[in-house]
């Protein structure tokens, strides 16, 4: 379990989403007067960790794994828009955000991990069904 590359990446997504709570973003979040946008964005990412955590216990059954990471992916993507939003509700990009566009960076790299995850088991079934022809 704990030697598959795709565990690696799964366990730096969850890394990585909870870095995104101590950004300059998430705080802006937080001070916002809209109290319902923070808690959605609360909501999402930690339904993203915690469907990321769940995949890596999946590990048995790998086209289950993948499609729980796909899951974790359209939470991912949920977060990334609403974290779009708020940078751009600030007033747009601009060498004044580089704090918050921080946040933005954790959310896709996260992602990018979760890309990375699928891959990584979509390789070892083809390695396993490789092997069964083998035999």
């Amino acid at each position: 379990m704990l030697q598959r590359i795709q565990t690696v990446y799964l366990a730096l997504s969850i890394v990585l989403n909870g870095a995104m709570f101590a950004t300059a973003l998430f705080k802006r979040t937080i001070e916002g007067p809209q109290h319902w946008i923070s808690i959605w964005i609360t909501v999402v990412a930690l339904l993203s960790v915690v469907v990321s955590f769940w995949a890596i216990f999946q590990y048995s059954n790998r086209i289950q794994q993948i499609k729980i990471i796909r899951i974790a992916q359209l939470f991912q993507v949920m977060l990334l828009g609403g974290s779009f939003g708020i940078l751009f509700s600030l007033g747009g990009i601009g060498t004044y955000l580089w704090d918050e566009a921080i946040g933005i960076v954790l959310i896709i790299a996260a992602f990018m991990a979760q890309y990375l995850a699928v891959r990584g088991i979509r390789k070892d079934q083809e390695l396993i069904k490789s092997m069964d022809r083998l035999r």
